[in-house]
C-alpha cells in the first residue's frame, strides 16, 4: 500500500500576504522550502504568513517555519504567522518553540 505524497506550496496574496498550503512533512517540506527561497528573500516590512489551508504538518513543517524566521531576521522584514494548525501548534508547544515564533491567533 504505497501513501500519496501531497504537496505543499506558498502563494503571495498581495505585498505582505502570504498564504501556505497543503501538507508540511519531511517529504514536502524540502520541496517547499527550495521554490519558495526567492520568494522569502524577496519579501520586506511586515509579512503574514496564513497556514490556515495546511492540512497535514510534522516537525519539519516547524523546522521551515523556523527557516523562514531565520530568512526574515537576516533580511530584516518582520514576519508573522498566522492560523497555525492545530497539530502544529501541539509541536511548536512540545519543543517550546511557540514562544519564539512570531504566531498570530486570529
Amino acid at each position: 500500500m504505497s501513501e500519496m505524497i501531497n504537496t505543499a506550496q506558498l502563494k503571495q496574496i498581495d505585498a505582505h500576504q502570504f498564504a501556505l498550503s497543503g501538507e508540511l512533512t519531511m517529504q514536502t517540506v524540502p520541496t517547499v522550502a527550495r521554490e519558495s527561497t526567492d520568494m522569502i528573500n524577496k519579501m520586506s516590512g511586515e509579512v503574514k504568513i496564513n497556514l490556515a489551508e495546511v492540512v497535514r504538518a510534522d516537525s519539519a513543517g516547524l523546522a521551515l517555519l523556523i527557516d523562514w524566521l531565520r530568512s526574515a531576521q537576516q533580511n530584516k522584514f518582520k514576519l508573522e504567522f498566522e492560523h497555525l494548525p492545530k497539530q502544529l501548534m501541539q509541536i511548536a508547544r512540545v519543543s517550546e518553540l511557540h514562544k519564539v515564533l512570531p504566531i498570530h491567533d486570529s
